[in-house]
């Protein structure tokens, strides 16, 4: 038997190749990308959060707006955890903080903080949901937090008392916004519906004293009190 000429059979490999290709854009729609990707699976699991609580979020439920099987998800993420944390990560990547400027203080430096943190949940809500993943905390957010410790340590302040008063202003901050973003009707009219089932004298001193204010509150109102409080009582620490 003559063998085939050593051109001969790597054009046919070629051809072959390439047939191959052409099927599988066919199978797909000529033309057209594979539809799983990381990005993609990543897009679809934001707007599913942006939908439902973290609770009901699981990998098949992300398959099927992707209209796959779960175990497709796995060549990507190995667990609704790591998806999770991925997602997080995504987003706090989106974090810019302002650059301080020539001699600005510290406490100007933390409240420029304070507020590019509520844009960036102002800008993806789903963020609130997401920082914590199973007890763990992802890196992107330990990206965004940094700055409060580094800027904690600059002033002085090590070791535990630096670890503790860091941890304690990035969750009071994050506590705060997410209280304000999910439960901003809690000082609106809606807040009241209730009233009645309080004694007569509760009901006077919310309605003579609480009420008239309440309904003039606003968020911009509520952040700005709270994260002047986190400021000053930073100052009180320092001081002390």
């Amino acid at each position: 038997m003559v063998a085939e000429p050593a051109e001969k059979t790597a054009k046919k490999s070629t051809r072959g190749k390439r047939k191959k290709t052409e099927q599988e854009a066919v199978s797909r729609g000529v033309g057209r990308p594979a539809r799983l990707s990381r990005e993609a699976i990543l897009a679809a699991s934001i707007a599913l959060l942006e939908e439902e609580p973290v609770e009901n979020f699981t990998l098949a439920r992300v398959a099927k707006r992707l209209d796959t099987v779960s175990m497709a998800l796995y060549n990507y993420f190995n667990s609704r955890e790591a998806l999770l944390c991925a997602v997080a990560d995504e987003i706090c990547m989106g974090f810019k903080l302002r650059r301080p400027r020539a001699g600005q203080s510290w406490q100007k430096k933390l409240r420029g903080w304070l507020e590019d943190v509520h844009k960036l949940a102002d800008r993806h809500p789903v963020i609130l949901k997401v920082l914590g993943v199973d007890g763990q905390t992802t890196a992107g957010w330990l990206r965004v937090t940094v700055t409060v410790s580094r800027t904690l340590y600059d002033e002085g302040m090590r070791g535990k008392e630096l670890a503790v008063t860091s941890y304690l202003f990035c969750s009071q901050a994050v506590a705060l916004i997410m209280f304000e973003s999910m439960g901003a009707s809690f000082h609106s009219a809606l807040s009241l519906n209730h009233i009645e089932e309080l004694g007569a004298a509760e009901q006077e001193f919310v309605l003579d004293k609480l009420r008239p204010f309440h309904s003039r509150l606003t968020s911009d109102d509520i952040l700005d009190a709270g994260f002047n409080e986190l400021i000053e009582g930073l100052e009180r620490k320092m001081a002390g």
